[in-house]
């Protein structure tokens, strides 16, 4: 492999604890997505069963925006200050660096254990089963 000069730079973990899942975190998504992507600073729930502070993870992102004729996404109660709804898009699953997680308000809020399980079984659902 030949290094032109373009390998992304590092950066330094802005938490200080891995993340586990069920944790809702702020996410610096890249700012050179191609739309549909998210690409904005936003939050997203961790599904990754066991992530490192200096490596990846894999997240499942959150939106305010209403997405009732959406069947990839999951509407429950917002763990964000503000409250509200907040609907996680099961159809944008994304692996990034812990480096792009900043914590909520200081902490790291978790969302209730029945929404997690919907959310998981939306993820899951999107992926295919191996034939016998």
């Amino acid at each position: 492999m030949i290094d032109n000069g373009d390998t992304p730079p590092r950066r330094a973990p802005q938490i200080v604890a891995a993340p586990k899942p069920r944790r809702v975190y702020w996410c610096e998504f890249p700012k050179d997505a191609l739309l549909p992507e998210f690409w904005k600073t936003r939050p997203v729930v961790i599904i990754s069963p066991k992530a490192h502070l200096h490596g990846v993870v894999t997240v499942v992102p959150l939106s305010t925006k209403a997405q009732p004729d959406n069947k990839l996404a999951h509407a429950f109660p917002s763990a964000l200050p503000e409250g509200g709804t907040s609907w996680a898009i099961c159809s944008h699953v994304t692996t990034l660096s812990v480096s792009r997680l900043t914590l909520v308000d200081g902490k790291a809020p978790t969302i209730p254990e029945d929404d997690f399980t919907a959310i998981l079984r939306l993820v899951r659902s999107q992926i295919p089963t191996p034939r016998e």
